[in-house]
C-alpha cells in the first residue's frame, strides 16, 4: 500500500486498510465490502481504490438540459383539512410545500412546529 495516501483528515491511512486490501487480493473480501470498511476507517474513496492499486471510477458528467417534464407517480386523494388527513397521500401532497404550524398528536395534544408559542383570545375564536 503506498504511503502517500491519506484520509479525509489528511492523516495516514489506518493500518487495517492494508490488511483488508490483502484480503481482497486473496479473494476473501469483496471490493464493495473493502470500500465500506475502508471509508468507515476514514479513507476517501479515491484512497481506498488506490490501496487496491486501482484508479477511482470517474464521476459521470451531468448533461441535463433545462426544462422538460418531471413525472411522479402517486395515488392522489382529495385535499382536506390537514388535521384530518386520513391518507398518507394527502399529507404527501402538502408536506413538500407546507410546513405545519403545529403538529397534532394522536392523543389530541398539539406541539409547535413553525410556531414557538401562541396565544388564544378570551372566547377562543382567535
Amino acid at each position: 500500500m503506498p504511503h502517500d495516501q491519506t484520509t479525509t483528515a489528511r492523516s495516514p491511512l489506518h493500518p487495517a486498510i492494508g490488511m483488508y486490501a490483502a484480503e481482497v487480493e486473496q479473494g476473501k473480501l469483496s471490493r464493495r465490502e473493502f470500500l465500506t470498511r475502508s471509508t468507515a476507517l476514514g479513507a476517501t474513496a479515491a484512497a481506498a481504490y488506490g490501496a487496491l492499486g486501482l484508479a477511482a471510477p470517474a464521476e459521470a458528467a451531468a448533461h441535463i438540459e433545462p426544462g422538460g417534464t418531471l413525472r411522479v407517480q402517486m395515488s392522489v386523494r382529495a385535499l382536506k383539512d390537514t388535521r384530518t388527513a386520513d391518507w398518507s397521500e394527502i399529507s404527501n401532497q402538502t408536506r413538500g410545500t407546507l410546513e405545519y404550524l403545529v403538529e397534532y398528536n394522536n392523543d389530541g395534544s398539539v406541539r409547535g412546529m413553525l410556531l414557538d408559542s401562541w396565544e388564544v383570545n378570551e372566547d377562543a375564536t382567535v
